[in-house]
């Protein structure tokens, strides 16, 4: 069975990812720690899949969650080449998941708040 290839939205996120990166560091002057930026991987790819879900009509397989994060996480590898890696990535994609298992209202609630939305 063929499957044609997932599209890559890491160029599309890239933008996004450096402004909440500097938004979380105050514009660069506070450290960020390897948490904190795993931390912003997995919300940002918890905020996508919901998107992704939305517009899709409910369409939100393991394997799309897979592909958002890994993009997320490509994405900022290229912010961050020297401090995040194909292992965090890894971690970042256990915890969506397991995060995306969770009813959507608590999910996203959880994100506008890591965001600052509400």
């Amino acid at each position: 069975m063929f499957t044609p290839p997932k599209p890559r939205f890491r160029e599309h996120f890239r933008q996004d990812l450096i402004n909440n990166l500097m938004n979380r560091s105050n514009q660069g002057t506070k450290q960020l720690y390897k948490h904190h930026v795993i931390t912003e991987c997995v919300m940002y790819s918890c905020d996508m899949c919901l998107e992704f879900q939305r517009k899709s009509d409910g369409l939100l397989t393991s394997d799309w969650i897979e592909h958002i994060t890994q993009e997320v996480g490509e994405a900022i590898k290229t912010i961050l080449p020297r401090d995040f890696n194909d292992c965090d990535i890894r971690i970042a994609i256990e915890k969506v998941q397991q995060l995306m298992r969770f009813p959507a209202s608590n999910r996203q609630e959880e994100i506008d708040k890591y965001y600052n939305r509400i």
